[in-house]
């Protein structure tokens, strides 16, 4: 029987949508997808809002640092036209907001971007009631670690991204560091995953994702390996994919 990962929605549905906008989370939410990604940085004033890049240049058309920048003046910014005319004004969101708009349908990974963010994270996800629905995820093994001293109630992924040398892959490696900083969760570049390292993390108690797949033929793939999420900027692709295996468990066995 094919495994059938969960869909995350990298930064909301940003196949179609400007990233890490409520926009983009809510067409994700009627999508019925199973978990959505989002990125977390803190104003200079100290609010956490959603933002990718350090800068806002990409996806915005303002200038400058989000730690520079207040939060007032992150508001002001038109965080939709770059995607296109139709989005224009679409605001940048606070994560609390995100939060109000998700409030417990799916699993929130929110990505905390910023090594020392992850306090303030954690407070606004705690003001909200949504520790049990959110996954913080980082590169940062330190963010991980003081997660789970803050707040070990809170689900954690460590991400882990290219590696230059394959064999650290093969040992297992990725799968040490995740529990050294005690996550419970790895999300995987997609190149690194195989049969034999989601075995070896399963056998761990740890779950295993893969980043970020937009193509059907590879999310058939790693359904085959048995990753637990698949994280995708196409999750109406990757949900209809989902529910065709269904229908064709559904039939049966053939005779």
């Amino acid at each position: 029987m094919p495994h059938k990962p969960l869909i995350t929605a990298h930064r909301g549905f940003s196949g179609k949508f400007p990233e890490n906008t409520l926009r983009a989370v809510k067409e994700a939410l009627r999508l019925g997808v199973d978990g959505i990604e989002v990125d977390a940085r803190t104003t200079s004033d100290g609010v956490v809002v959603l933002m990718h890049d350090e800068r806002v240049e990409r996806t915005t058309n303002g200038r400058g640092r989000v730690r520079d920048l207040t939060w007032p003046e992150i508001r002001r910014l038109d965080a939709g036209s770059w995607k296109g005319e139709e989005f224009r004004g679409e605001p940048v969101p606070r994560l609390d907001e995100v939060l109000a708009e998700t409030v417990g349908r799916v699993v929130l990974h929110v990505e905390v971007k910023e090594p020392g963010e992850e306090e303030a994270v954690l407070k606004v996800i705690k003001e909200c009631g949504a520790l049990d629905w959110v996954l913080i995820t980082s590169f940062h093994t330190e963010v991980i670690k003081n997660t789970y001293s803050l707040e070990p109630r809170v689900g954690r992924s460590l991400i882990v991204g290219w590696l230059r040398d394959a064999e650290d892959v093969k040992k297992g490696l990725p799968i040490h560091w995740a529990l050294a900083c005690r996550a419970n969760a790895l999300a995987l570049y997609r190149g690194h995953v195989s049969r034999e390292v989601v075995t070896y993390a399963h056998k761990r108690l740890l779950s295993i994702g893969a980043w970020t797949i937009n193509e059907v033929e590879e999310a058939a793939k790693l359904a085959e390996m048995g990753v637990d999420t698949i994280t995708t900027d196409h999750p109406d692709i990757m949900l209809n994919y989902m529910r065709e295996i269904r229908k064709d468990l559904s039939k049966g066995p053939v005779a």
